[in-house]
């Protein structure tokens, strides 16, 4: 049972925590000079800014997903689903879709952090032990901090689904997909020798595996094979079958698999999506660097591993069954591999919290300087972020004359118009006009390298060959338009001159 001096204290912290994550973004935006225009985002920009340009679609009434940085005309499928919901969300609130991006962030992590809590609770009777569990899984990290400094780029300063604070601090998505693996792994194990089997948790289960089919679908792979071997394992310790379990299981995959098995049949037939999937590569790196990445909780691990594997309670069985299942998939054979590292750190941070109380009791007495050591990735990245924020980073910023461009396009051009830009003003468009553009993104736009080249040689060598590939728009040609061609692109004479402001002006190249 958790008390509710607990779950108030539980709150709390999980409150401080999502307004630690949240802080950094309201510093950008007010120290934005009046001159730029500050897009929302602080870590990895160029995967925020898709999110918006799912959203966009939502806004205008759209439940299909298409791609908006490839040219090539295809179906729209339904993929990417809860950001599609959030931009109808932006639509009926008339909320900017920037904010609602945040309220789901803030939301979500605040779900993901009770949530959290919750496994901990399910996990340890001593209440120190909870708290320690739980401190330690939402803000531990590895000893990437250490490792920038001298040279190396280590998981846990890119890799934000592998941690719990990292992954409420960078977008929605990842936070609400690890509350739902935690809640269906915890409901699917434990506690069923104390309660008698309840159509309330199983309806539960079908409501969290459904949610994660649509919100992070191949995450359902890492359940279903913790739980699997969970049941195995448990098989064989009682003699019995473990009927409550195998319900479970039936229940997840039956809610579950129909997304699971809708998401690779559209990436393996729409060929805009397969064309994204070949180049979606995401592979893990090197086993040294998980080590590094998670640091300290991953050494403290170790004698927990030990413990757990010499008790054999329940909540043992399940720690070691996660723990082990996720190296296992982050070297499988397939192009996710890396992906599959969400939520590993929960299973490490109780796993760590049994081997820090075997451990002298001079250090068990030191548990705040140890999850205060684990946190120091995460401090480092909030400081860096903003110091990109602060310099104004061309990531972060765009110019004011941009910005409006963008509105006069999102006012004046048709959802579906095709507009060239530069990379980075080509990844801005969908985000923040909603038209498609002819490159914008290194996975998302089909033939990302030949488009790009294209794109480039439209610029630099005025070749104007791609406007008879395709049915091209518009011509965005600003900032970085111009840094992109030395200042020595002119247009075509037969091209109208829609929209200019300041550095910023815009062709309409299809004459109505």
């Amino acid at each position: 049972m958790i008390a509710r001096s607990e779950w108030r204290w539980a709150l709390l912290c999980s409150l401080v925590l999502v307004a630690l994550s949240s802080l950094p973004y309201l510093i950008a935006l007010l120290s934005t000079p009046a001159d730029l225009f500050y897009t929302g985002f602080l870590s990895n920009p160029e995967d925020g800014n898709t999110y918006l340009a799912k959203m966009q679609q939502g806004v205008r009434g759209e439940w299909l997903f298409h791609l908006p940085y490839t040219a090539e005309p295809h179906e729209g499928e339904f993929l990417l689903t809860y950001y599609l919901l959030l931009g109808h969300i932006a639509r009926w609130t008339q909320l900017p879709p920037i904010w609602v991006f945040h309220l789901a962030r803030a939301a979500n992590g605040l779900v993901l952090l009770l949530a959290l809590y919750y496994s901990a609770a399910c996990l340890f009777d001593d209440l120190s032990r909870r708290r320690f569990a739980f401190l330690l899984a939402a803000v531990g990290s590895g000893l990437g901090w250490l490792a920038t400094m001298l040279g190396a780029m280590t998981v846990d300063m890119w890799v934000p689904e592998g941690y719990i604070f990292y992954s409420l601090f960078v977008n929605p998505h990842f936070p609400l997909a690890i509350a739902l693996m935690v809640l269906l792994i915890q409901w699917s194990t434990l506690g069923w020798e104390s309660t008698p089997f309840g159509w309330r948790r199983l309806s539960g289960q079908v409501v969290c595996s459904a949610l994660l089919g649509v919100v992070q679908p191949f995450s359902l792979l890492t359940v279903g094979l913790v739980l699997l071997l969970y049941t195995i394992v448990r098989w064989v310790q009682a003699k019995r079958v473990p009927w409550p379990e195998i319900l479970s299981g039936m229940a997840i995959g039956v809610a579950g698999l129909p997304f699971a098995i809708n998401a690779y049949w559209v990436s393996s037939r729409n060929p805009a999506f397969v064309a994204w999937s070949a180049q979606n590569q995401t592979l893990s790196p090197p086993l040294w660097d998980y080590l590094v990445g998670y640091g300290l909780v991953l050494l403290l691990s170790l004698p927990g591993l030990v413990v757990a594997v010499q008790r054999r309670r329940p909540s043992d069985v399940l720690l070691v069954c996660w723990t082990l299942v996720t190296p296992l998939l982050l070297y499988a054979p397939w192009s996710l591999q890396r992906r599959l590292i969400m939520g590993w750190i929960v299973p490490l941070g109780s796993l760590a919290t049994i081997g820090l109380y075997v451990l002298p009791e001079w250090f068990q007495r030191r548990k705040v300087l140890v999850w205060s050591f684990a946190s120091l990735t995460h401090l480092f990245l909030i400081g860096i972020t903003l110091l990109a924020a602060l310099g104004h980073s061309e990531h972060l910023f765009m110019s004011r004359d941009e910005r409006d461009g963008l509105l006069w396009l999102a006012e004046q051009a048709a959802p579906d118009a095709l507009v060239i830009a530069a990379p980075q003003t080509g990844l801005y468009i969908p985000a923040w006009s909603g038209q498609r553009v002819f490159y914008g993104h290194r996975f998302e736009t089909a033939n990302a390298d030949v488009r790009l080249a294209q794109v480039s040689a439209f610029f630099r060598e005025a070749d104007r060959s791609l406007l008879e590939e395709r049915q091209v728009d518009y011509v965005f040609y600003g900032p970085r338009e111009q840094a992109l061609s030395s200042g020595e692109w002119f247009p075509d004479a037969s091209w109208r001159l829609g929209y200019h402001r300041g550095e910023v002006s815009i062709y309409a190249v299809r004459q109505e």
